[in-house]
């Protein structure tokens, strides 16, 4: 809207009449820079970086918002059918004497799969992450064990999601433990989750949440579901046998429905044609639809990073 500025003229043989002081009344347009309407709506999130390891223990740098209440930190689950081979091989290997192989006919313990592993891995899962200390001293998140269990009971593999701000090697030691552990025999082969978190004393936490919380930490699970095709992408190199080494911060641009349609890397580091399949993976990958009609998420994906480089 128009506005009138009252500006003062000092006294000079032009504007003199009369003696009396000239006033000038200016009138201008209010000047205001153009509104983006579409920048105003838009989504923006950053998600931390995430690691990706040839010995498959993946973690993200830093964990996400808590978002909503309830909101999982937890991506869905693959299902899983066990080939006969990976059965005998782990009826073969198991080793009933191992920590946590405790028999399947112990009362004390509960009925429930998901709480009868929780029982028996809970005291390794902490010396684990004791251990881990040694390798990062502010180890302070969470991580998801799979189980992978046959009709006997056994643990066929081990796997992991949703693991953030905890050591690798302290990921590592805890598959190792879920390995040996016994459940009941059952007619069909199981999915069990262990979730862990660990939480030093006195550990400060963002308290101040973010109108955008619930949508970076969708943008977490989206970005750990493109893992099988990083992984794809991360193939170690068939004359030395050494893992691949790269790093990228990757933009990503979302159109309405969580569709990538412009992608931007800056800075980027290492295997060059590592980073490009790690930018075609992240493209392929739909997230959530930006509450805003469109959004942008920015993240950083490393490949086989050295322990002390983190």
């Amino acid at each position: 809207m128009p506005y009138g500025a009252l500006v003062q003229v000092r006294p000079s043989r032009r504007n003199l009449v009369g003696g009396a002081v000239v006033v000038l009344l200016v009138s201008c347009a209010e000047q205001k820079p153009p509104v983006d309407d579409e920048a105003e709506r838009r989504t923006s999130v950053e998600v931390a970086e995430l690691e990706i390891n040839a010995s498959g223990v993946d973690r993200f740098a830093n964990c996400p918002p808590p978002g909503e209440l309830g909101q999982t930190w937890v991506p869905t689950i693959p299902p899983w059918s066990p080939p006969a081979s990976a059965l005998e091989a782990a009826s073969e290997t198991a080793d009933d004497s191992a920590p946590g192989a405790l028999a399947t006919s112990d009362p004390t313990l509960p009925e429930l799969p998901a709480e009868r592993a929780s029982a028996l891995t809970h005291e390794a899962f902490r010396r684990c992450y004791n251990r881990g200390l040694v390798y990062d001293p502010t180890q302070d998140g969470h991580v998801a064990i799979i189980l992978r269990v046959g009709r006997d009971g056994r643990v066929a593999r081990v796997e992991s999601y949703g693991a953030c701000e905890i050591a690798s090697e302290t990921i590592a030691c805890m598959q190792d433990v879920a390995k040996h552990i016994r459940l009941r025999p059952a007619r069909e082969p199981e999915t069990v989750v262990v979730h862990a978190l660990f939480t030093q004393q006195g550990a400060a936490r963002r308290g101040t949440p973010l109108s955008t919380d619930a949508y970076a930490t969708a943008a977490y699970l989206a970005v750990e579901g493109a893992r099988p095709l990083l992984h794809g992408c991360d193939e170690h190199n068939g004359f030395s046998g050494k893992p691949r080494v790269a790093t990228a911060s990757i933009a990503l641009e979302l159109d309405a429905r969580g569709k990538v349609i412009r992608s931007h890397v800056d800075p980027s580091s290492g295997d060059a044609a590592l980073v490009t399949c790690a930018t075609q993976a992240l493209e392929r990958t739909v997230f959530p639809p930006p509450p805003g009609g469109t959004g942008s998420v920015l993240t950083r994906i490393s490949f086989n990073p050295r322990s002390g480089a983190r």
